[in-house]
């Protein structure tokens, strides 16, 4: 069975694609089953993990069945059994990534913590991976100088994000007004959930809401009502609360602080830590931590600001 290519035509496949990775351990496959998709039970060495891009259906892993739907990600651990039925309605179509055992050596354990079948994880990070597989296809395809690097820095980094993601919840399927103020709340929770470990990230009120795919004014309500303050300023927090523990436990330059905490220039981070501490950060440096030898450092920056 052919790969799909740059500039060729889609190819609705009958049987699955044969896969060989490459020499860096990982490839991304596209797959559009034809009606009438058949396939036979596999077993691979190596990790996969498949997006749904359109249609329906489920995946039989170790005998277990996994039903799917569109944006869905699916995992199929290494050396499962398994196979892919679809809805005969509505054919699959699917990407698939996959990884070979290699190239998470340094942390033998990681792929461990991904269950088998459909990923429950927050819409944001389910973003992330949209995104990632997408400059995935892009380096695979055009096969220039780094594009294997790029490749395989990507899978790596699509893998920490997944298994630091997963929620174990089950499937939301609105069928009231009720039902969907219910899973927007949801959404809310996991994504205040995952914000602990993203706070860095730039982002602004509206492309998080539209992420989640809920109205501005209904996030803003259900953020309030879930976290008790307004999402800026729990924002806000997240960060400052970080820079502390960086400038109390670290000699880091208050400018590297302020870019590791989210910050692009040093006067919006002044003001934020300003704001929460009453104090510059220099200053409160200098008594919780007892740092000595910047005075100089916090007087410069502080007269840049």
């Amino acid at each position: 069975m052919r790969r799909r290519g740059a500039g060729m035509k889609t190819d609705f496949q009958r049987r699955p694609i044969e896969v060989t990775l490459a020499s860096y351990g990982v490839f991304v496959l596209e797959s559009h089953h034809a009606p009438g998709f058949r396939m036979a039970a596999q077993r691979h060495d190596f990790l996969e993990i498949f997006y749904v891009l359109e249609g329906s259906g489920t995946f039989f892993i170790d005998g277990q069945p996994h039903a799917c739907h569109q944006r869905d990600i699916v995992v199929v651990p290494v050396g499962a059994v398994h196979r892919i039925e679809d809805n005969p309605a509505s054919p699959l179509a699917l990407y698939g990534i996959c990884i070979t055992p290699r190239v998470w050596q340094h942390e033998t354990a990681l792929a461990d913590h991904l269950c088998a079948g459909r990923l429950p994880i927050g819409k944001l990070a389910a973003a992330q991976v949209r995104d990632d597989l997408r400059r995935m296809l892009f380096e695979q395809r055009l096969a220039r100088p780094g594009s294997g690097t790029l490749v395989l820095g990507l899978a790596l980094q699509l893998l920490a994000v997944l298994v630091q993601s997963q929620r174990h919840t089950t499937r939301a399927q609105p069928s009231s007004a009720g039902d969907a103020s219910a899973s927007h709340r949801q959404a809310v929770e996991r994504y205040v959930a995952d914000l602990e470990q993203r706070f860095f990230e730039a982002t602004d009120l509206d492309h998080v809401a539209a992420e989640l795919h809920i109205s501005r004014r209904s996030f803003t309500s259900l953020f309030r009502n879930v976290t008790g303050t307004s999402w800026s300023a729990y924002l806000t927090r997240l960060r400052i609360n970080y820079a502390r523990q960086l400038l109390r436990d670290t000699s880091r330059r208050i400018i590297a602080i302020a870019f590791e905490c989210g910050y692009e220039d040093l006067s919006s981070f002044y003001r934020a830590f300003k704001r929460q501490t009453r104090t510059p950060p220099g200053v409160w440096r200098s008594k919780k931590s007892g740092v000595r030898g910047q005075g100089s450092e916090v007087r410069r920056q502080e007269s840049e600001v």
